[in-house]
């Protein structure tokens, strides 16, 4: 029985998403409460969650656990202990361990938001009409940041849109304030793209209307990807070019159904020259060129001065000088002052202060590195369970279990790869997940993984070179839902 919520959660989340991409990346307090009541929305049709694993569920409850225990007040005599570092900063009494209590509060609410994303994504992904739904919703936002980038980048440079003050430390491009954060958007969307795009070469073989919507697909999927690398060329992030780069390559053992050791081993007999696997080949490495040339193309007159500010990647914009590794030192010193629980989630703009390096008339508000922010706002305890919870990721994605997957469940994951290690990477020396539409795209990603764990542990076993089409079990109620 399909219940009677069936298919609203899909239109939520696409509202969630894109209206959060174009109302300036979710920043201000208005895009906040609609997001919240868009998340209530869902939680309410969320009658029936997806099951998290067991690592997934610990790794979650300890983070909640961390966050009310920095929010629970205690004596003086506990915190100066916890937090000797503090001491001077500290009230007395009772209060609690964050030395920002609300921004803490915000954190955690931000948490279930998240949460409530995943939730929804890992629902749509189980589901065999869900899954490419939200693999074209993810596209279908990177492709309207990058033209809302690319229309209105001729524009204001203190503008966002034209319309906004840009309140953020960097120049604005598209609907965000910072470029880097937009870079971000862009490393989080376009593998979804190139999923797609995957997937619908994979399909052209085929005869009759199976072959022109193929076609239709690629056309768009390849129309997506050349206006989002162009977009992130001609945004000049040098973190963004450099991370979605190194992104798509540690990404690469995920696509191929065979290893490399067993593509050498059919070299001898050539069969690596079958009609339909060269087809494959040559329309896959055709469509990476075009898409590259066509990009490149686009993006031709701002490629000089990317090439020249990737020589200096840890300068920062307006910080007197200054570069991220002083401050990364300063956030390495404020750690040490708590080096167990940390200051408090999201309370490094308050404590930063002492060790904060000259900055010119910048105000600190993050670390530009949101990894080493992390541990010193949480501490040991918060690297812990962020070390758990990328380990999760890694293991799922090991390449030895998505190549006994078909290609329609395998390039999804492969897609997730790409974001989450470009994501990653670019948060070492970036603070991209502080803006909400990066954090639920990032949500949206984890929420693929865990559905599709879910649905791909029903299927029968299969060594690394069975065919791909590979059958499922009969399909549950659940997997019918909005078929």
């Amino acid at each position: 029985m399909i219940h009677s919520g069936a298919g609203l959660h899909r239109t939520l989340l696409a509202v969630l998403l894109l209206g959060n991409a174009v109302a300036f990346a979710g920043v201000d307090p208005p895009a906040q409460a609609a997001t919240a009541l868009v998340t209530l929305l869902l939680a309410i049709d969320l009658a029936e969650p997806s099951p998290a694993p067991r690592p997934v569920r610990i790794v979650l409850v300890g983070l909640v656990a961390l966050l009310l225990v920095q929010l629970v007040p205690l004596p003086f005599a506990v915190r100066s202990l916890l937090q000797p570092g503090f001491v001077n900063l500290m009230p007395q009494g009772w209060a609690p361990l964050s030395l920002a209590p609300w921004a803490t509060a915000r954190v955690l609410a931000s948490l279930v938001v998240v949460a409530i994303v995943a939730l929804t994504a890992a629902r749509m992904a189980r589901t065999r009409s869900g899954l490419p739904l939200l693999l074209w919703l993810l596209a279908g936002t990177a492709g309207a940041l990058a033209l809302l980038g690319l229309a209105t980048e001729p524009g204001l440079p203190d503008r966002v849109l034209l319309i906004r003050a840009n309140s953020g430390a960097g120049m604005p491009y598209g609907s965000f304030v910072n470029r880097n954060h937009f870079a971000l958007a862009l490393e989080l969307g376009l593998p979804a793209a190139a999923a797609l795009l995957a997937g619908s070469l994979r399909r052209l073989p085929e005869a009759g209307a199976g072959r022109r919507r193929a076609v239709a697909e690629s056309l768009v999927t390849g129309a997506l990807l050349v206006l989002g690398l162009a977009a992130l060329l001609r945004c000049g992030s040098r973190g963004g070019v450099l991370m979605a780069t190194l992104g798509a390559l540690l990404s690469l053992p995920l696509w191929r159904r065979r290893s490399l050791r067993r593509l050498g081993s059919r070299l001898p007999g050539l069969r690596l020259l079958e009609p339909r696997a060269l087809a494959r080949l040559w329309a896959g490495a055709a469509s990476v060129g075009v898409v590259l040339v066509l990009a490149s193309t686009l993006a031709t007159t701002r490629l000089p001065a990317l090439g020249d500010s990737l020589t200096r990647l840890l300068q920062l914009e307006n910080a007197s000088g200054s570069t991220r590794i002083e401050i990364w030192h300063g956030t390495v010193a404020s750690w040490h002052r708590s080096p167990l629980l940390g200051s408090g989630a999201g309370s490094y703009a308050s404590v930063i202060g002492p060790d904060r390096p000259p900055t010119g008339t910048q105000r600190l508000e993050h670390s530009h590195g949101s990894w080493l922010e992390w541990l010193s706002t949480t501490g040991l305890a918060g690297a812990l369970l962020l070390v758990a919870a990328v380990a999760i990721v890694v293991v799922t994605l090991r390449p030895s279990r998505l190549r006994r997957l078909r290609s329609e469940l395998r390039y999804p994951q492969a897609a997730a790869g790409a974001a989450l290690a470009a994501m990653m990477l670019h948060e070492l020396i970036g603070s991209g997940l502080f803006t909400p539409l990066n954090r639920y795209l990032a949500a949206t990603w984890l929420g693929l993984l865990w559905g599709l764990a879910i649905r791909t542990s029903r299927l029968r076993p299969t060594h690394a070179g069975a065919p791909d089409d590979t059958s499922e079990p009969p399909i549950t109620t659940l997997e019918n839902e909005g078929a």
